[in-house]
């Protein structure tokens, strides 16, 4: 038997029981190392002496089986397992596991690739074998540069590159999902790391963390809707380029500037700007009447805020990781870059191949921006092996790197590799004439899947392919970043951009494209600004090409393109064979969460009405923004409006509005005036289902109204079977991945909720104690001294500034009463943390002088450099939350 070892896994505390055991397992001596199953999630144990045991995992990949150690349990606390998350388990009652052949194939954890150098494994939501690269880019300490094209595992190389450092560490990218996405990765199977503090931040997060920013981002949908109507007038008609021109070249390539002035824009060399000389005078005069549109709409520009916000920037972070840096533009990378304490201490990691904005990133001038620290080849890390992508998918974006190279010369040394795919599925590269028989073929055939994705060049061809195709999986090429679908459709590329793909292919011969090698070689012709001016197209076509995972289909309405014959791309004249597919609106459901969560708002509100086909409810929620308007009509002493009193009494017992409930019954509103025997009613009327726990009842609104659909009363159902206490339908609504960032018309998420029933309700709500953990918000954000502060999930001040926000007065009120303190003491939340489950607090958190540590280090007067200024010290040892922290929605 082979085996694999985690690379966390520390055994030197029972280090001959441990070579003893491995030693049984791997001549397969099953009875020896006494193994035994533990769960239904392929989870095993074997026995390393009398109170320690060993946790491991089995595994394929080629046909051989591995066994995967992943930790040592001491004492038998299987409940304290990292992997386990506090599982009871009785030994009594577990069962022998004689040999291999006992393993069931769905407790076998698949595995994409072994790298037989090397017995280690590294873990990311799974199980994770280095190739000798990524291995050797593993053990550099920073400056690390990292170029990777797309499924390369860069992203998964760097977020293990981070569990080595320690200090105060800055994860940061442009796109808000793919820091969610990294975040789950990096904490997936409850990893802790208590040598470091990482903060995973969006550029515009982190931004906001130096000084919140007033206004709203200008985006491309605001900015076309302004120029739409002066378009004729400043005579520029791509509105896409000039966008990326203001936001890319104006603002953002001079660090030294906000933006440029006229004569240095004007007088910019022929490689940075995609305007030529000529037109530049007309940008320019767009770009003075977009400032005022700014300022007068409130909107602001990202890269003049970043200069802006030099100012408030200061030395926090002992290293810096930036994902996908060729998005960024020089000012965005020199203020992120100031907040190091040491120089140096950075990780970069990104392609230049998949640059689809005017930002004019070289990994040339990355080394040039870092010359003080000797920034060299050997810093710069190429990994060229493609984990995603298929053979046929591989070896055509390949072609189109050769083209590329052969037509513009490299942009540097560091971008001039091919990518070769470890995909054991071939795949297909598919290319049809574009005609009706052909788009309605393929319309009917993938219309209803979520494995095919549809991709155009620009947003004005959308609306053109959605006259034919119905797909919800429409995309601009600006869209599909970050994308991966198993099937793309590519849809006129080439053919509606003819005058660009002609002089891309213009010079260059088959032979042209034969070398292997693919060498670094510079452009023949320095006056030739045409890289810079055709660079989106062709990155944009290998975007588009790589978003495929398994098959693509290329349509042209012209087969004449000289590209396409260096591309090898023939007609199929066949008759498109693809086999209907509909996937099932659980698959639909995940995929609109999955596209929400990346901020593809448009393609999820198209799933949510063409294919969910989700109603709009026949009931307006009371809102925070409408209560008042309807307690003006309830509470009018001169007209008695008798269903605006029943919906504002039934609100006012449900979110524990006592005043207004005197107030209704002073109107002589006879139900207010025993309130709490029509709490009964209220939950037969509305929340029945709840109440008895029936998970089929909610189903079937969620099917009809969504899974995050907001009842009567602003409650989601998440918030609603908090409330209730309903353990059903919680386990059913967080399978299907319902929102835990939701919050009721009190600002309680459903986390808040559930501290509030544990503590007011003990004894009828321990049953919350299992899916405490599951129900956290991802973080918790506040505004503090004009910053924003993050808080995740993990961080004992998240739950501290829940456990003050939710408990604080109640627990003034009580202690007040004995011994006149307006505040609370770490005992007091001790008390309340005590009964917590280790899933949810460890055992150390809970400890009064952790408890006290924290709120020290986090009031308004400590002297900490990472002082939040969460709470203020109203006496010795006495706490309330800072009266000046806002919550941020």
């Amino acid at each position: 038997m082979k085996i694999l070892y985690y690379n966390d896994l520390d055994s030197s505390r029972v280090k001959k029981q441990f070579i003893k055991t491995v030693n049984f397992l791997e001549n397969n001596d099953f009875v020896s190392a006494e193994i035994k199953k533990l769960t239904d999630k392929g989870y095993y144990r074997a026995k390393l002496d009398y109170e320690n045991r060993l946790l491991f995992k089995f595994a394929q990949y080629n046909h051989q089986t591995y066994i995967l150690l992943l930790e040592i349990i001491y004492n038998h606390e299987y409940e304290k397992s990292r992997f386990l998350r506090g599982a009871k388990i009785d030994e009594s009652k577990l069962l022998a596991l004689k040999n291999e052949k006992q393993v069931t194939e769905d407790e076998m954890v698949e595995l994409s690739y072994v790298n037989h150098h090397t017995n280690r494994f590294h873990l990311l939501n799974k199980v994770i074998s280095f190739d000798s690269v990524q291995q050797d880019i593993f053990t550099v300490r920073p400056p690390v540069v990292i170029v990777g094209s797309a499924g390369s595992g860069k992203t998964v190389l760097t977020l293990e590159k981070i569990k080595q450092l320690n200090g105060n560490v800055l994860y940061v990218t442009l796109s808000p999902f793919l820091v969610d996405n990294s975040t789950k990765l990096y904490y997936s199977d409850n990893y802790i790391n208590e040598k470091q503090d990482v903060d995973f931040l969006s550029f515009k997060e982190y931004l906001d963390t130096l000084r919140v920013i007033p206004g709203k981002e200008l985006d491309y949908r605001s900015f076309n809707a302004w120029l739409q109507p002066r378009k004729q007038a400043f005579g520029i008609k791509d509105t896409y380029k000039l966008f990326e021109e203001l936001r890319g070249v104006i603002t953002g390539l001079d660090i030294t500037k906000e933006y440029l002035n006229k004569k240095d824009y004007l007088s910019l060399g022929i490689k940075q700007s995609i305007f030529l000389n000529e037109e530049r005078e007309k940008v320019y005069e767009v770009f003075i009447k977009y400032l005022e549109f700014l300022n007068e709409n409130g909107f602001y520009d990202m890269n003049m805020i970043s200069f802006q916000w030099l100012k408030y920037n200061r030395n926090k972070y002992d290293f810096i990781v930036i994902d996908e840096v060729q998005d960024f533009t020089n000012i965005q990378l020199y203020l992120v870059l100031k907040s190091l304490k040491t120089e140096g201490n950075f990780i970069l990691c990104g392609d230049s191949n998949q640059v689809v904005h005017p930002n004019f990133f070289s990994w040339t001038n990355v080394k040039t921006m870092f010359y003080k620290h000797d920034i060299t080849g050997s810093n710069i890390n190429v990994l060229s092996t493609n984990y995603r992508n298929s053979i046929d998918i591989t070896t055509i974006a390949n072609k189109l790197l050769k083209i590329k190279n052969a037509r513009f010369g490299s942009i540097d040394k560091e971008s001039t590799f091919l990518v070769e795919s470890l995909e054991v599925n071939k795949g297909q590269v598919n290319f049809y004439m574009d005609s009706a028989a052909v788009r309605n073929q393929l319309n009917h055939s993938t219309g209803r899947s979520t494995k095919y994705a549809l991709l155009v060049m620009t947003q004005e061809e959308k609306a053109i392919a959605r006259k034919i195709f119905k797909t919800p999986l429409l995309f601009s090429i600006h869209e599909a970043k970050g994308l991966e679908y198993d099937n793309i459709i590519l849809v006129n590329f080439i053919s509606n951009n003819s005058r660009e793909f002609n002089q891309i292919a213009q010079g260059i011969s088959k032979k042209d494209l034969e070398d292997e090698s693919f060498t670094f070689s510079r452009g023949k012709d320095k006056a030739d600004k045409s890289l810079d001016a055709y660079k989106f197209y062709i990155n944009s076509l290998y975007v588009g090409m790589t978003r495929a995972i398994k098959n693509l289909y290329i349509l042209e309405t012209s087969k004449k393109h000289e590209i396409l014959t260096l591309l090898d791309l023939v007609e199929n004249k066949q008759q498109l064979n693809i086999k209907t597919e509909v996937s099932s609106l659980d698959d639909w459901q995940e995929e609109a969460r999955k596209l929400e969560m990346q901020g593809k708002n448009e393609q999820a509100e198209e799933i949510k009405k063409t294919i969910l086909a989700l109603q709009k409810p026949d009931w307006e929620p009371i809102t925070r923004e409408n209560i008042d308007e309807l307690k003006k009509k309830a509470l009018d002493p001169d007209n008695y409006n008798k269903k605006a009193k029943d919906l504002v009494f039934m609100y006012a017992l449900l979110y524990n509005d006592n005043p207004c409930i005197a107030q209704l019954a002073e109107l002589k509103y006879k139900k207010a005036e025993s309130p709490e025997y029509e709490r009964n009613s209220i939950n037969r009327k509305y929340y029945i289902d709840y109440q008895s726990d029936n998970v089929k009842g909610i189903e079937q609104k969620i099917r009809k109204y969504g899974i995050n659909y907001r009842d009567q009363f602003n409650l989601t159902p998440l918030l609603a079977a908090v409330e209730n206490g309903s353990i059903r339908i919680l386990n059913f609504l967080l399978e299907q991945n319902a929102d835990t960032n939701v919050l009721d018309n009190h600002g309680r998420n459903p986390f808040r909720i559930a501290i509030n029933k544990s503590y007011f309700t003990p004894n009828a709500n321990t049953k919350l104690d299992d899916i405490f953990s599951r129900i956290l918000s991802n973080d918790i954000r506040v505004k503090v001294n004009d910053r924003m502060v993050k808080i995740p999930n993990r961080k004992m001040e998240y739950f501290l500034l829940n456990i003050f926000m939710t408990l604080q007065d109640a627990i003034i009120d009580e202690i007040h009463k004995r011994h006149n303190e307006d505040g609370l003491k770490a005992g007091d939340i001790e008390r309340v943390v005590s009964q917590y489950p280790e899933t949810l607090m460890a055992g150390y958190r809970k400890k009064r002088t952790y408890i006290s540590s924290i709120l020290a280090k986090n009031e308004v007067d400590s002297n900490s450099p990472y002082n939040n200024a969460l709470f203020m010290r109203i006496d010795r040892g006495i706490y309330i939350v800072n009266p000046e922290l806002s919550v941020l929605v």
